[in-house]
């Protein structure tokens, strides 16, 4: 006899939709999660894509504790002191359930949903190693009353995932394949937010920026709108930030919450992000893999979902990884309530990565696989930038109205850029392929 059906390691939103799925069809299931409760390990998230959320509990919008209906979303790119800005605001979004989200309040609220439907929860519980038996997996804790043993198990236990490594699905992720995101969550009120971002009762806005430091490939950063809070928030990728700090920036070398601070005091960020109260100041890693760098996901009992898995997608106007991971979850979940009507458990993982491979998560990454090469061209982050606002500021600027049309102003623009014109056709071909 084995404790449960499916032991599932981590309590964010890949986990806790699979036990969730699971225990609400009458599968045993146990969440085990080192943290004291749920979301306490999560810094403040971004934009939830809630879709695939509300299909399984279609009373999510009215329930969780949800912060802001995202109606706008804005691209801006930073050279110096200029900002080009690419912006879509449409209030028909508010038919789509697209939320920001504070995950930490969140994912406690979607933990109690899941034990409502009968799924057990397991705090303070760190899992030291999985041990594949052969008609069960065996969990092993540093909980006093022993181990776990189950017939399957559900990774959902962030891109360091102990149970791929433990398991040997997964090697030890190199610095390409990771980013670092850091956090500031400012406390502003609700009527300031909706002034400085032109919002109205629970609309809210998305910022992604990209261009600073100048010719820095993989830095971005960005800010969201909560109820009361904006989270502002920078992510690079650990190869550039590793070379960064061995080239030097202003000569000493300059880490990602240091860029985060000279960020938010840009002319072009400030009026945005300025505030006395800090909230919170958090930082965690982040897989960043394109579709053909991702890690194995799955053995013969095991399924790693959701950051475990790598499935988060850098598009460059937006991140993709909370429904991914909804979506991971619940592909675990269908492959072991497969498994338990047929009594085949030594299908799980082949079944869970069969699922995943039809879902529209790693199509969608597949569709994208040469992004992450794209968006690591340094002309993206200093030349190109520089260009748009140059021509930019030759349509608007009085004193440039003799330099002769626009066309021969983008003209001269480019010819001071650091990019030629070889450059901009590989560019040109590279987006085309990316998208």
């Amino acid at each position: 006899m084995t404790d449960v059906d499916v032991a599932v390691v981590g309590s964010g939103r890949a986990g806790t939709a699979a036990a969730y799925r699971l225990a609400s069809e009458g599968l045993d299931v146990a969440i085990l999660e080192r943290a004291k409760q749920p979301g306490m390990k999560n810094i403040t998230g971004g934009v939830l894509y809630g879709d695939v959320l509300a299909k399984l509990v279609p009373e999510f919008p009215e329930e969780a504790p949800l912060e802001r209906h995202v109606v706008e979303h804005n691209i801006k790119l930073l050279h110096g002191d200029a900002e080009v800005s690419v912006g879509y605001r449409d209030h028909e979004l508010r038919e789509e359930p697209n939320y920001t989200l504070m995950l930490g309040k969140f994912d406690r609220w979607f933990v109690e949903k899941a034990e409502e439907q009968g799924a057990l929860f397991l705090p303070e519980t760190t899992v030291t190693d999985v041990t594949q038996q052969r008609d069960q997996v065996v969990v092993h804790t540093d909980r006093e009353d022993g181990d776990l043993t189950c017939r399957a198990v559900i990774g959902a236990d962030g891109v360091n995932t102990t149970v791929g490594r433990a398991t040997g699905i997964q090697r030890t992720m190199r610095n390409e394949d990771r980013a670092l995101s850091v956090k500031k969550v400012i406390k502003l009120g609700r009527d300031r937010i909706n002034e400085r971002f032109a919002l109205e009762g629970d609309e809210g806005a998305a910022y992604i920026y990209t261009g600073y430091p100048e010719g820095a490939p993989t830095i971005g950063y960005f800010i969201y709108t909560f109820e009361d809070y904006i989270s502002v928030g920078a992510v690079g990728g650990l190869e550039t930030l590793r070379w960064l700090g061995d080239e030097g920036y202003g000569e000493t070398g300059t880490p990602l919450y240091g860029l985060l601070e000279e960020f938010m005091e840009l002319d072009a960020v400030r009026p945005y992000v300025a505030g006395d109260v800090v909230e919170e100041y958090q930082g965690i890693l982040v897989p960043e893999h394109s579709y053909d760098s991702l890690p194995e996901r799955y053995d013969r009992r095991i399924a790693l979902v959701g950051d475990a898995a790598g499935l988060v997608l850098n598009k460059g106007y937006t991140f993709r990884g909370l429904d991914y991971g909804v979506t991971s979850g619940l592909a675990a979940a269908d492959s072991a309530l497969e498994c338990h009507a047929s009594g085949n458990w030594d299908a799980f993982g082949a079944g869970y990565d069969d699922r995943l491979e039809r879902s529209y998560v790693l199509k969608d990454m597949k569709q994208h696989r040469h992004l992450p090469e794209f968006l690591e061209n340094e002309r993206m982050y200093g030349a190109y930038p520089g260009v748009a606002a140059a021509v930019l500021q030759g349509m608007y600027s009085s004193s440039a109205d003799a330099a002769g049309l626009t066309w021969k102003q983008a003209y001269r623009a480019f010819r001071r850029s650091d990019a030629g014109v070889i450059d901009l056709l590989k560019d040109g071909y590279r987006a085309f392929r990316s998208l």
